[in-house]
């Protein structure tokens, strides 16, 4: 049992220094570029200065290892490519044959990056990259042109290729191997499909390809992957929701929403639970859209595919929902202001959506006051500056509302009404910023120096 502790401990150990490693070469590569963009600076702000052999080096450097690598491989596909067309032109091979030969130039790619690894780990990427490219594409063709591989065996060959190239892209610490993968998982269901209805198994694959992503994406903090996979999965619900809907897949859609949905929030938030690492820009970025399609899908999925059905009930429950949100994320994470700022302001636009949504005429010009001036007060109570700019924008809506839409629609007396309650509100706005324009406006610093 001591020992198997220790191999654990071992691995784990093993697993921080990956990553550490992979944070280091991203920090290398980050200097080198800054480095780079220096000298290019001194060369140009100096019209006398030419370029020495040391920066004849570099772009020679530039050229050998990043950009000829990737023209041989490019070159060296279409060449097969026109062989393979010149031999079916000729009647020179076989369907059988042209197929073996396909898979062999992809296995030979594959061995050459094999054979490379070990001193050329750079090259050898490339080659396996343009090697499982090749091996995709050749089971693409067998299946659909010819016929030689079932449904099931394109299926199986298509996901065994997906999984090998996310375990060598660990293996290389190479995330454009990473990407090639991702592209291959997504491409697999369009490559195969036969207009095949059963959703159910297209986004459980497309699930089961997200969960490989997410956690690929945690430990080697490869993090554009696991928000391109958002991107794709919800763009892919959402038009499903648009085009091939019906209302007898609620329970499907509901469930699929729900699984994406989490899967995605726990992704964005992952360092922060696991590590208590503070949550970046980006992911921050990343809640905010998540929340935004699951608003948009909750409206098809609910709305049996169209905006119009349940609109104000949809609305409600999803400004509940993210209200609940934003309470447990301030009492989980009470650093992350940004967070509860970026959620409560979205469940403000949800609830300023719900009232437009479930009333109508002068009661919802009314309640957005009412609510235009609890945020207000709210941010002058917790001296934030968010809440009152939030209420001056709804309270400058709520009377572009009453000039361009209502004043057709309200009476005369509800006009009076709307326009003397908004002119009162807005001069008491004012009167309060003149009265604590220097608590408002003034920096913490100089609050902290009083």
């Amino acid at each position: 049992m001591e020992d198997e502790a220790k191999i654990e401990d071992l691995k784990k150990r093993i697993d921080e220094l990956t990553s550490e490693m992979a944070g280091f070469q991203q920090k290398l590569f980050a200097l080198r570029e800054e480095l780079n963009r220096s000298q290019k600076k001194e060369i140009t702000s100096d019209p006398r200065r030419t370029p020495t052999f040391s920066q004849h080096f570099k772009i020679e450097n530039f050229i050998g290892l990043r950009v000829i690598h990737f023209v041989g491989i490019i070159v060296l596909l279409i060449g097969l490519s026109i062989g393979v067309k010149y031999a079916i032109d000729e009647q020179l091979i076989s369907e059988g044959l042209r197929i073996i030969l396909a898979y062999a130039a992809g296995m030979l790619l594959y061995i050459l990056s094999w054979r490379s690894k070990k001193n050329y780990q750079l090259f050898s990427a490339i080659l396996f990259s343009g090697g499982m490219a090749s091996l995709y594409f050749t089971t693409y063709a067998a299946f659909v042109y010819y016929g030689f591989f079932s449904f099931a065996v394109t299926y199986l060959l298509m996901v065994g290729f997906t999984i090998y190239t996310a375990i060598e892209a660990i293996r290389y610490n190479r995330q454009e191997i990473a990407v090639l993968g991702m592209v291959g998982a997504y491409g697999i269901p369009f490559l195969i499909s036969a207009n095949s209805e059963r959703v159910d198994l297209f986004f459980s694959y497309i699930i089961l390809i997200n969960i490989g992503i997410v956690y690929l994406s945690f430990r080697k903090k490869w993090r554009i992957m696991d928000q391109f996979a958002m991107v794709v999965s919800w763009t892919l619900f959402i038009f499903w929701g648009f085009f091939r809907y019906e209302g007898k897949d609620v329970l499907t859609g509901s469930i699929l929403l729900s699984i994406f949905y989490f899967l995605f929030i726990v992704s964005a938030l992952a360092y922060r639970l696991f590590r208590s690492e503070s949550l970046t820009f980006r992911e921050i970025q990343q809640v905010a859209l998540n929340n935004i399609a699951l608003y948009i899908s909750a409206l098809l999925v609910f709305g049996y595919g169209k905006f119009g059905t349940h609109l104000a009930l949809i609305t409600g429950c999803v400004f509940v929902f993210i209200l609940i949100l934003t309470a447990i994320s301030f009492l989980a994470f009470r650093s992350e202001t940004m967070l509860h700022d970026l959620l409560a302001i979205q469940a403000i636009i949800l609830l300023t959506l719900f009232v437009g949504f479930n009333w109508s005429g002068l009661l919802v010009t009314l309640l957005w006051i009412a609510l235009a001036a609890i945020i207000f007060i709210f941010g002058v109570y917790n001296q934030r500056s968010w809440p009152r700019l939030v209420a001056m924008s709804l309270m400058g809506v709520t009377l572009g509302k009453l000039i361009i839409f209502d004043s057709s629609k309200f009476t005369t007396i509800q006009k009076i009404i709307a326009y003397l309650i908004i002119g009162v509100l807005l001069l008491v706005l004012s009167f309060l910023y003149q009265k604590n324009k220097q608590k408002f406006f003034q920096s913490p610093d100089e609050t902290q120096g009083k």
